[in-house]
């Protein structure tokens, strides 16, 4: 077998560049880097072609809503070509008109700059606009051409008009069976929290609930990304930050990115368990401005209370594909961080401060007194707390044998 070819300084830095581009950590916008989501992106592409109904994709932060709204459309290569896709960021500063002026800018330009003018035929000069000159306008459009106008963070606007119009223009692109698909994209638990009076619309709208991905999901990111440079992962690494994910895609990439760069530094082809102790240094000195304080009011105490373990927990604890966990998935985790069997009595005051004032509200808290779940307001605490837990040593070689061990039959290697 052939000796790979000596590497010199410049050789690595290429390579430092190929990394950071692959595990950017940013939404995704390239086809063969996407991984997983096929039947979210199936449902969604169905929309598309049924062609007067839209969809509501909704989910944490940090799951992957945009990537998924960047890419669905393309995920089934060279074969669609009709496609004129124009994205609109919102923010709180918006208004309806100026919402869609610029989704009527932008996909006109898409248009144009696909060779194909003759397909926006439409107006762009406005000032303001009402739903029906929207719907007007969108009429104009080439019957060939297959539309989407996607509304990315739409949860970020914070005028109520602007939403309840979006809703009158939904209903009213749905009524005259317009052939342009709107895509709602934003944080929430369920639709009713992105879309006002939704239950008058719902017949015009479609709803994709984004969950966390699964292991195997995440590793495939991962291996993806491999593919396409010389930088390989032991299948230590790659259990690893799959583990710490969490489900959280984001997260994948960071920690892959921030390892690998560092085994590049130390001028390695081979990421390993050392490059992995790096990163998470890395991520928890790169995020101490969002989540340090954060963590200490939640733990803040003057006496011995545990409050650390018990988030620590928190974030270990088996939990669904939205990030809820019970009182009860604590039990199993706590017990193995104190060493001790611990019950909820143990814990049940922790919870409540975590998802209070005085807590800082690290957790958001939903359900009756009976039957209460919980989850990390920010997903992205639940890795930190995780890594913290690891550096402090309140995760030691013990612990995480019994911690992840689960994951760890689970996950083939």
């Amino acid at each position: 077998m052939a000796k790979a070819p000596a590497m010199d300084a410049e050789d690595w830095l290429v390579l430092e560049f190929e990394v950071q581009r692959l595990f950017d950590g940013a939404p995704i916008d390239e086809e063969q880097m996407f991984a997983g989501r096929s039947s979210e992106v199936t449902k969604m592409l169905r929309t598309v072609f049924e062609r007067a109904r839209h969809v509501v994709l909704f989910g944490e932060r940090g799951v992957g809503k945009t990537s998924l709204s960047n890419i669905f459309w393309k995920r089934y290569g060279k074969t669609l070509q009709n496609f004129i896709v124009a994205r609109v960021q919102c923010g709180p500063h918006d208004d309806f008109s100026s919402i869609w002026i610029r989704a009527l800018e932008e996909l006109q330009a898409t248009g144009v700059s696909k060779g194909k003018p003759e397909y926006v035929p439409f107006e762009v000069n406005f000032d303001s606009l009402t739903p029906s000159q929207i719907r007007r306008e969108l009429q104009k459009i080439n019957p060939n051409a297959l539309p989407i106008i996607i509304l990315d963070e739409y949860d970020k606007i914070v005028d109520a008009s602007a939403k309840t119009l979006t809703a009158n223009l939904i209903k009213e692109l749905y009524d005259f069976a317009v052939h342009t698909t709107v895509i709602l994209v934003g944080v929430a638990d369920n639709i009713s929290e992105l879309v006002e009076d939704h239950a008058s619309i719902s017949r015009a709208l479609v709803d994709v609930p984004l969950g966390r991905m699964s292991e195997s999901e995440l590793r495939e990111i991962i291996e993806q990304r491999l593919r396409q440079t010389r930088m390989n992962f032991t299948a230590d690494v790659i259990w690893t930050i799959v583990i710490l994910s969490r489900g959280l895609p984001f997260f994948t990439q960071t920690l892959s990115k921030l390892a690998a760069i560092n085994a590049i530094e130390n001028r390695r082809l081979t990421v390993d368990n050392r490059d992995v102790e790096v990163a998470m240094k890395r991520f928890v000195e790169d995020t101490a401005v969002a989540f340090r304080d954060a963590y200490r009011a939640a733990t803040r105490t003057n006496q011995k209370s545990n409050l650390q373990e018990t988030l620590l927990a928190c974030a270990l604890a088996k939990c669904d594909d939205e990030g809820f966990f019970k009182a009860t998935d604590l039990v199993e985790p706590l017990s193995a961080i104190m060493k001790d069997k611990r019950r909820i009595a143990h814990f049940d005051k922790h919870l409540r401060r975590f998802s209070s004032e005085d807590g800082g509200n690290i957790l958001a808290k939903r359900g009756g007194e009976r039957q209460q779940i919980f989850r990390f307001n920010d997903p992205m605490m639940q890795p930190y707390v995780i890594i913290r837990g690891i550096q402090s040593g309140m995760i030691d070689e013990s612990s995480k044998t019994i911690l992840f061990q689960k994951a760890q039959r689970e996950l083939p290697i």
